[in-house]
């Protein structure tokens, strides 16, 4: 990988045979080399999970970390535990588990909030972070990967921070810190043992043998399944009156820890395309204490939510994330800047923190909206892109050109690779015959050659709600701020806002000193190996010799299905382009984990007030 990225280059056909040729003392061993390999690409998009192991149980230590600023001094950035951690402890853990903390530390952990962090493991606690960014994965940023360390807000819920929060169990019980309590000036160093609990989802067990049946097993979605097999069930049941089927249908829902269904939804008769990161975790499980919950909601749906500061001139649109209902989203979209204007607001704020993604078409309406009717946005208001075109699609492709399976149009909807779902970079809907895939197009791809599609253009026009005739707000006045866990769909809304209109962009948090990235990992477009699969059965290629096995094991493997070209070089993939942002600000003990206060005085330094 290019600069700033070179520290996620990994040879990863090299790494899976290592791992083939090696010996391991336990499946659990061999999980570990497999998921921190696959980490180590730095691409959410491509995560693995195994449920058998990944958050079965998930570990704990009741003490969040944040980089916090001193008050009066900024410059002075210190490692600190959160302020509001003992709250966090009581709402997570309830009494019996903080007893046995309080029991281990000697004090109440009220008594710990605050405090400065001087060592990890009797190691300086940036290193520490240094070293969890090196193997965490998620993000090709190293920056973003070191902010995963830490702890934030999700507007309802709260991340704990990958400190304090685990997927996997941690090596030894315990961890020692040196750390300098509020109020005082003495060095004090404290064992603090990890606590584990069984993840919520997960299902109970008393020997290994339920643990293999229960929870390790593959399950209806773990796999695909033949889009033939499935037409032919539907017209069997139509036939004899008969429930062949279950009446769920186990693709139609998100793995467990996603937003996004395995295979995405039809709305209108198209398949809305994706693009979403995998969690190995719980995400939303965990409520923020309630005085630092927004008060001050004016419109919002899901997980979008719209805020008037009390400077009535400044707008806040809270995006977790762009998964949802996407109707209701859309249009929301409308009604939230209707609210706010209404409110007297002429700047608008953008928090995308944590968000990872969802809808692509939501990014390409929001831009849209936002951008106002500027030339060429109503014929592509996203990024144009292509798809990797080796072997196997060229031969799924063929497949379909040829109707290999009779299946109409209709039941090929789940098809990623039908001609018909795409459109040429002229906006023109390719031919349901066209062999869209050939001939392709050679690139280098960190020096290494590999076969891509021609470019495709923008699949999300024509919008069925009409977008306004007028910009809602001056570009000047937009900005958007996360603490750079902005990836897949959030990363192409962002940068097309930067690049093509030169919005504001903003990272809350992070190292001193450190470049920080307005967004984490780019993409274009995710699937993940359900949905391959189920290509590859209905085509009649699972035997090919180029085809995967299935999954013995109940494991979620995401997949970077489509790549997207910068708008500023079509020639460029905006996957290997830096996105560093324009501010980075500081947080305070009276900003961390407290949207609203943080709104306020992100909004006060960007514009000057």
């Amino acid at each position: 990988m290019p600069e700033p990225f070179k520290d996620i280059t990994l040879d990863i056909l090299g790494e899976l045979q290592r791992i083939k040729q090696s010996t391991y003392s336990s499946d659990f061993e061999l999980h570990q080399d497999v998921s921190r390999t696959v980490k180590r690409l730095g691409d959410g998009h491509a995560g693995y999970a195994n449920y058998c192991y990944d958050s079965l149980f998930v570990t704990y230590l009741p003490f969040p970390l944040a980089i916090l600023a001193q008050p009066g001094n900024e410059n002075v950035q210190n490692i600190h535990i959160v302020p509001e951690a003992s709250e966090i402890a009581t709402i997570v853990f309830g009494g019996g588990t903080l007893k046995k903390w309080h029991s281990a530390l000697g004090r109440n952990l009220s008594d710990f909030d605050g405090a400065r962090i001087v060592s990890i493991g009797g190691k300086d606690p940036w290193g520490v972070v240094d070293a969890y960014a090196a193997v965490s994965g998620g993000y090709q940023s190293k920056t973003t990967r070191q902010n995963s360390f830490f702890s934030s807000d999700q507007l309802l819920s709260y991340r704990m921070g990958d400190f304090a929060q685990s997927a996997l169990p941690i090596w030894g019980d315990s961890v020692l810190l040196t750390l300098v309590r509020n109020g005082t000036s003495i060095e004090e160093t404290y064992d603090v043992p990890y606590l584990s609990r069984k993840e919520s989802g997960a299902v109970n067990f008393t020997n290994a043998k339920e643990l293999w049946a229960n929870n390790c097993r593959p399950t209806r979605s773990t796999n695909g399944q033949s889009l033939v097999d499935r037409a032919s069930r539907k017209k069997e049941k139509t036939a004899t009156g008969t429930e062949v089927v279950s009446p769920d249908d186990p693709y139609s829902v998100p793995a467990r820890f996603q937003r996004d269904p395995i295979i995405p939804q039809v709305y209108r008769g198209r398949r809305l395309a994706v693009s979403s990161l995998i969690n190995d975790g719980p995400q939303l499980d965990i409520t923020l204490p309630e005085h630092l919950i927004a008060t001050g909601n004016v419109s919002g749906t899901g997980d979008m939510n719209w805020f008037v500061l009390k400077d009535n001139k400044t707008a806040v649109l809270r995006l977790l994330s762009f998964s949802g209902n996407f109707p209701a989203l859309q249009q929301n979209v409308l009604d939230g800047i209707d609210a706010v204007k209404s409110a007297g607001a002429s700047r608008l704020l953008i928090d995308v923190t944590n968000n990872g993604g969802g809808f692509v078409c939501l990014a390409s309406w929001l831009h849209r909206v936002l951008a106002g009717p500027e030339p060429g946005l109503d014929f592509q208001p996203g990024m144009n892109g292509s798809v990797r075109a080796q072997e196997l699609p060229k031969k799924i492709v063929d497949a379909i050109v040829n109707n290999q399976t009779g299946l109409p149009a209709t039941e090929l909807l789940e098809s990623l690779y039908r001609p018909s779902e795409w459109k040429s970079i002229d906006n023109k809907t390719f031919p349901a015959d066209d062999n869209w895939l050939n001939p392709g197009v050679e690139v280098q791809i960190n020096g290494v050659a590999d076969t891509f599609s021609q470019s495709i253009g923008d699949t999300c026009l024509p919008f069925d709600i009409d977008p306004p005739k007028a910009r809602p707000f001056e570009f000047k006045n937009i900005a958007i701020m996360s603490n750079g866990r902005c990836g897949s769909s959030c990363s192409l809304f962002s940068i097309l806002m930067h690049v093509r209109h030169k919005v504001k962009t903003v990272v809350v948090g992070g190292k001193p000193g450190t470049s920080q990235q307005y967004c984490g990992i780019v993409g274009g477009q995710s699937s993940s190996f359900a949905l391959m699969d189920s290509e590859l059965k209905t085509f009649g290629l699972k035997n090919d010799s180029l085809a995967p096995p299935d999954f013995l094991t109940n494991s979620l493997q995401g997949i970077v299905w489509k790549l997207v070209f910068s708008p500023s070089d079509p020639s460029t993939f905006e996957e290997f382009v830096s996105h560093p942002a324009q501010y980075t600000f500081p947080l305070l003990p009276s900003t961390v984990n407290n949207p609203r206060a943080l709104w306020e005085d992100a909004a006060r330094r960007l514009w000057l007030e």
